[in-house]
């Protein structure tokens, strides 16, 4: 009886929690109250924060079903990951070193004064010089114009660039709520339970899926704060230390995106050894059930708490772009690390329902522990190259995803900002 117990209750918990596997979920547990965010070279500082406000409806998920079923129905899965073939990250640094790197990000202002109509065919006239700017300087920051003001002017701006909108790598497991499935948009992580919680740099992969574009548009800003930023890749890759670079590309590195509590297992005496492998197999299965990309489960302990935690495949830190073959670092490490994420907004409290699920962390590929010196080392390498930037309603930020990565700063107030995907 005891061990049927114990596998209902593991079954019932990963159901429950399939939303723990969404990056931007992990980084914000309702009811927490967060201290302030010391300021951080190159950008503006984080606000001093308090009490977290109640999610809208849409938030959590209500009336999400016909608007995902709208998108589903325009859009695709986003392509596969390409990770490229094995490379000497210390011959890729040499090279970016070498490198006179562009402008990042690359503005563009309205030029001149339009109407909508003339606007869209800016765009549409202006296309290839546009996306042959996006792969050079990883990042184009379009500002000024009226046209992206609202859903459907923002969709005709990315179809005047050809590019072809695909499915959320988290729409699987409703990880990101939906603004308008017909218009192939996203919110971009504007909870106001999560107004409180600084989003780590991090590319929009998830192991096997990652999405090539993004276009993150600003229908509204923030009273205070929740400025968009970014941060380019091949800087990152060519500031970091050459020891770091070789150890961690030797060794791999490996995400947990969900841990379920199971302190229950201690009280199972001899039946434990019996129940671990089955439990783990159930959960695994559930897991697999429930979303599109690659997870392994493992037995740890955490804080004396014995835990089940889902890893994602070891993954080189940094890979060659899929495009133009240039080196860039491709890890995120910065949102998923528990220790980073704790420095930043405080030790978590207890929580209840999928949020006490949504811990994540990161190890090498063997599962052993990050050093607290190469953590400390990637933070400031992130922070000295992160870039802030306070967008206006209209004005939207295309990134090269593989190159770029991307976080938001907290903030007060009502912050709607979205987000379009491209293969």
């Amino acid at each position: 009886m005891m061990r049927v117990s114990c596998l209902v209750a593991a079954a019932v918990l990963a159901l429950e929690t399939a939303e723990a596997f969404s990056p931007s979920s992990m980084l914000s547990l309702k009811g927490r109250a967060a201290p302030a965010i010391s300021r951080r070279a190159g950008g503006a500082p984080a606000l001093r924060m308090q009490q977290a406000t109640v999610d809208r409806a849409q938030d959590v998920g209500e009336g999400q079903a016909d608007e995902r079923k709208a998108a589903e129905l325009l859009m695709q899965p986003c392509p596969i990951t390409v990770w490229g073939q094995e490379i000497d990250p210390v011959e890729a640094q040499n090279k970016v070193k070498n490198m006179q790197l562009p402008e990042f990000p690359k503005k563009l202002e309205r030029p001149s004064q339009m109407d909508l109509e003339a606007e869209e065919k800016y765009f549409k006239d202006n296309k290839e010089a546009i996306l042959a700017d996006l792969e050079k300087h990883g990042a184009v920051y379009i500002k000024g114009f009226d046209l992206m003001k609202e859903p459907m002017g923002f969709e005709a701006f990315w179809k005047a660039l050809d590019m072809e909108a695909c499915l959320d790598p988290l729409h699987s497991v409703a990880g990101r709520p939906v603004v308008s499935g017909k218009n192939a948009v996203y919110e971009a992580v504007n909870k106001p339970s999560r107004s409180k919680f600084f989003v780590g740099m991090h590319n929009e992969m998830v192991g096997k899926r990652t999405v090539t574009r993004a276009a993150f548009v600003c229908f509204k800003s923030a009273e205070v704060g929740g400025e968009f930023i970014i941060t380019d890749g091949m800087r990152i890759l060519r500031d970091l230390k050459p020891d770091f670079l070789k150890s961690w590309y030797e060794k791999k590195v490996r995400f947990s995106s969900a841990q379920l509590p199971m302190g229950f297992m201690d009280k199972t005496g001899p039946l434990q050894p019996v129940l671990e492998p089955v439990l783990k197999s159930v959960l695994g299965a559930v897991v697999d059930m429930k979303v599109d990309f690659e997870v392994e489960m493992f037995w740890n302990r955490v804080n004396g708490e014995r835990v089940i935690q889902a890893h994602a495949p070891p993954q080189p830190p940094v890979i060659p772009h899929p495009d133009t073959g240039l080196p860039t670092w491709f890890c995120n490490v910065h949102s998923h690390s528990a220790k980073l994420r704790d420095e930043r907004d405080g030790v978590l409290p207890e929580t209840t329902g999928a949020s006490k699920l949504n811990k994540s962390d990161v190890f090498h590929g063997d599962g052993s522990e990050l050093s607290e010196a190469d953590l400390t080392h990637v933070d400031e390498i992130i922070r000295k190259n992160m870039e802030y930037v306070a967008m206006k309603e209209g004005d939207v930020m295309l990134i090269d995803n593989y190159r770029t990565m991307h976080g938001r700063n907290v903030f007060e107030g009502t912050r709607k900002h979205a987000v379009t995907w491209f293969k």
